[in-house]
């Protein structure tokens, strides 16, 4: 077992263990989310992160997207014509 300190702006360092275990390299990307209480680090590769792009710049190409917005009023304005 690994423990590690959380430190300024709520970061924290990966043990040396871990990050070779799991393959974890300097510029590497990872998906944090938290299931079952716990906080769960998941290595993503390129491609999953660049097919993510690809169909946000997709939606952005036809359309389905709203903004940029002058005022947090206009923002919920275009969330209620939805």
């Amino acid at each position: 077992m690994s423990l590690v300190k959380v430190k300024n702006k709520f970061q924290v360092t990966i043990p040396n263990d871990i990050r070779r275990q799991a393959h974890i390299k300097e510029g590497d990307i990872l998906e944090v989310i938290f299931k079952d209480k716990a906080i769960v680090f998941k290595p993503k590769v390129a491609s999953d992160v660049e097919a993510s792009i690809a169909e946000g710049l997709k939606d952005y190409e036809e359309g389905r997207v709203f903004g940029p917005f002058e005022s947090v009023e206009e923002f919920k304005a275009a969330l209620h014509k939805r």
